[in-house]
């Protein structure tokens, strides 16, 4: 993203979203209190959810978590195919925080 043109972009598009960052703790030394990142890998208008221990900014990747994390629930247990991807889709619009950003990820 040259000169964060892209980003600057988004923000005029959008000055009502949040802006979420996306860092890549791989990346970050804790000897060190804090890292200046030039560049961001990439920037984008998404809908971010957040559980206790991650935060996704796609949805295909929360659902595939999901799919396996519910697959024992009684629940969902008889369902379908098709209806078992219906159903985990509903449960993580009904039950995950999630809202509309500007994600930017950088690393």
């Amino acid at each position: 993203m040259k000169d964060n043109e892209e980003l600057r972009k988004l923000i005029a598009e959008n000055p009502e979203l949040p802006l979420v960052f996306n860092i890549y703790t791989d990346n970050i030394n804790t000897d060190y209190c804090s890292i200046v990142f030039e560049e961001s890998v990439d920037c984008k208008v998404s809908i971010v959810y957040f559980t206790d221990d991650r935060s996704y900014d796609d949805f295909d990747e929360i659902l595939d978590d999901f799919r396996c994390d519910l697959a024992d629930e009684d629940e969902f247990k008889d369902l379908s195919d098709d209806d078992y991807d219906k159903a985990v889709e509903k449960y993580i619009e009904e039950n995950v925080r999630h809202y509309k950003a500007i994600v930017i990820s950088v690393g």
